[in-house]
């Protein structure tokens, strides 16, 4: 895992409505705990935050410079973000940790080719994007490339099937699937009756028509016998 450094700011203000004059301000609200330590509220400039995460990602090893000349070595925790709004970050957790002590991280996974099935129509997907690891921080990678190029329909990727150190834990089932390309979506067949309802269509014209045409009178005779010439 890589390492970066991140400078933040303690603050001695708290509850919600703060925090939102926080967030007004481009400020982002943030709390640091962990290793039997006490928790030290924090905030940091959420522009420059947004830059961060976007050249490191969240799986970093964050050299956090707090402001007064102290420096914790953490890891990003846990980041919430607007439900709606997405770039907007509302509050984010940092852990301490030791470089010399094994840590539980979610790493994300990252697919790679394009697979055989999906050029045949198959479709491409990814019920789990990321992996629970226990290592070392140092050991944690960034992310996890998952090769799916070979895969036809049918064929799946398992956790199982993960590259990785024997040093590093999975802590996630072996059976769960990562990525799978499934059957295509079958285009619905048009129902029969729409042809019933042609024929029906036909009768009915055929109806109409034989109805338009004008109908001779019946005549109604009777023929007269021999024994009517008698009387």
């Amino acid at each position: 895992m890589q390492q970066a450094t991140l400078e933040v700011q303690q603050r001695e203000a708290f509850g919600k409505q703060h925090a939102r004059a926080l967030r007004r301000d481009g400020i982002v609200p943030a709390i640091l705990y962990g290793r039997a330590q006490g928790t030290l509220t924090i905030q940091l400039n959420a522009r420059t935050f947004r830059q961060f995460l976007r050249t490191h990602g969240e799986n970093v090893i964050i050299k956090m410079e707090v402001g007064d000349g102290n420096t914790e070595t953490v890891i990003i925790k846990e980041i919430q973000r607007h439900p709606v709004e997405k770039q907007t970050l509302m509050h984010a957790d940092f852990i301490r940790i030791s470089l010399d002590e094994p840590v539980t991280s979610s790493v994300p996974i990252v697919l790679e080719g394009n697979p055989l099935g999906v050029q045949e129509g198959g479709i491409l997907e990814m019920p789990l994007r990321q992996v629970t690891l226990h290592c070392l921080p140092l050991q944690l990678p960034s992310n996890i490339s998952v090769d799916v190029s070979g895969l036809d329909i049918g064929d799946a990727v398992y956790v199982s099937d993960l590259n990785i150190d024997d040093d590093i834990e999975i802590l996630d089932e072996l059976e769960r699937v990562i990525a799978m390309v499934s059957q295509p979506r079958m285009q619905l067949e048009e129902p029969e009756e729409d042809e019933e309802g042609e024929g029906e269509g036909e009768e009915a014209a055929e109806g109409e028509e034989a109805a338009e045409q004008p109908v001779e009178p019946e005549i109604i005779s009777r023929r007269r016998s021999d024994d009517d010439d008698d009387e």
